[in-house]
């Protein structure tokens, strides 16, 4: 008598387990990744795969019934409809993009960088060809700021060890002095000070611009701390002198490189792209991702009779294999967030509706996870991170992370009723509003805080005013 197989239907669901825990770990990267990472994989994976091929170069939405986005007038209070494919979604189907999908493509400008404009300007100076090239390699060594980042000796030991060139930390210092004659000026600094004088010293030799000379050079520290009396003591000058140097110190530039960019290269790198794009329309909210990549499809002549060629070629198995993974895992990333999504407008409805950040509601991992049943850790990938993902509203582009806060109590009540983002507006608004020429102490502002009902403490006020970067009361102060 036959032996019947008990555990072959265990063994099989131990199988589908072990084969979804292996695409949760595939996908795991992917939802952390940026818009344009994911489109860097699609087209690497095409390069890979012999068996993926796009359908068409052209991303052309074609119209269907589900164009029109889901709104969320009305959200499922039940967290029912989180589970069931919605119109705003780009819905995989052995592809990955959509018919209600617009190709999503940010236009980006190369401007002239700092090193290009400043090598513009050497190039036009009667430079020897030794002093040409020490200029050269101090425009490359000047960080974003326009600041000089090495030493004159390193620079020195560089051009004399590296680039076979006889030079001694005079001549780099005497190039360094024609360097920071160019246009922006202030450029090739070494320190603020140096940035700031740099500057004045090109200015007309009026009264004014002497005493503003000597303000930089000697009392520079001194501002720092607000000691105005005693700059006015030494200076022999009087308030209004000393505010109208302030004026004019003011208008100087600290950060001369900050004007230019880094190339077409950085602009890319630090684009942002929105993973969703949210719309209002007669108070709903409408979600949709836009995409950025073409159509994947497995290549026709070869998914008809998969098993043929897999026989004639083992090669050809594995690369099904792969390219039906690879589309499984972007359908399942562009699930996840778009649960995630969804469920962060239905917790701050009125902040979508509005754009009045001050209606932003305490939001944790924890609700999102209530509400999708996707784990804090899968949620954290999809928010957190440095980079985190965004969303392009009416009202601004913000990153998602940005709408997760705690919450302050209210009044007597020990309940989080109000976010922090709140607090950290009334916050920013009793500085601005403020005597400058006496500001606030933390101490203060507690108090001020909690009349408006935040029951916050003292240490919380000084935490959200670093994080709103708010100096403290005694460089606030002005004259």
């Amino acid at each position: 008598m036959a032996k019947t197989n008990v555990a072959g239907p265990h063994l099989a669901l131990e199988q589908q387990h072990t084969f979804i825990s292996i695409q949760n770990v595939e996908l795991a990267p992917f939802l952390e990744k940026s818009p344009r990472e994911l489109e860097e994989d699609v087209l690497n994976k095409l390069r890979e795969n012999p068996l993926l091929e796009k359908k068409s170069d052209e991303i052309t939405p074609v119209k269907d019934e589900r164009t029109v986005a889901d709104s969320y007038d009305n959200p499922d209070p039940d967290g029912a409809a989180y589970d069931k494919p919605l119109p705003g979604e780009r819905l995989y189907q052995a592809r990955n993009w959509s018919v209600n999908d617009a190709y999503f493509a940010p236009i980006a400008i190369a401007e002239e960088s700092l090193e290009e404009h400043l090598m513009t300007q050497v190039n036009e100076l009667n430079l020897s060809d030794d002093d040409k090239q020490i200029a050269e390699y101090i425009v490359g060594n000047l960080d974003s700021n326009g600041w000089l980042a090495r030493t004159t000796s390193g620079i020195a030991d560089d051009l004399t060890f590296n680039a076979d060139l006889e030079v001694e930390r005079e001549d780099v210092e005497r190039v360094l002095a024609v360097v920071q004659q160019l246009d922006p000026v202030g450029v090739g600094a070494r320190t603020l000070r140096e940035c700031l004088l740099i500057q004045v010293r090109q200015k007309p030799k009026t009264p004014e611009n002497a005493k503003l000379e000597t303000l930089i050079d000697k009392y520079l520290e001194e501002l720092g701390l607000s000691h105005y009396e005693k700059i006015c003591s030494r200076m022999d000058i009087t308030t209004d002198e000393l505010k109208s140097l302030l004026k004019a110190l003011h208008k100087l530039h600290p950060k001369p490189g900050n004007g230019f960019s880094g190339g077409l290269s950085d602009i890319r790198r630090n684009q942002i792209i929105p993973e969703f794009e949210v719309e209002v329309e007669e108070g709903k909210v409408l979600v949709s991702m836009p995409n950025r990549i073409p159509e994947l499809v497995i290549a026709e002549e070869l998914s008809g009779d998969i098993e043929t060629f897999a026989a004639k070629d083992k090669s050809v198995k594995s690369f099904y294999d792969s390219a039906n993974r690879f589309i499984a895992i972007l359908k399942r990333r562009q699930e996840k967030l778009m649960k995630v999504m969804r469920s962060i407008i239905k917790h701050q409805m009125a902040f979508f509706l509005t754009g009045d950040d001050n209606q932003l509601v305490p939001m944790k991992y924890k609700d999102i996870e209530n509400d999708t049943g996707l784990d804090q850790t899968t949620i954290s990938r999809v928010c957190g991170g440095e980079r985190g993902k965004y969303v392009m509203t009416p009202w601004g582009t913000f990153k998602l992370k940005d709408f997760f806060s705690g919450g302050i109590p209210v009044g007597e009540s020990d309940e989080e009723s109000v976010s922090t983002k709140a607090v950290k507006n009334a916050l920013r608004e009793i500085v601005e509003s403020e005597n400058k020429s006496r500001p606030l102490s933390d101490g203060a502002i507690e108090k001020l805080l909690k009349a408006k009902g935040y029951n916050v403490a003292r240490r919380t006020v000084a935490k959200y005013r670093e994080q709103l970067g708010i100096p403290d009361s005694r460089h606030r102060k002005e004259l």
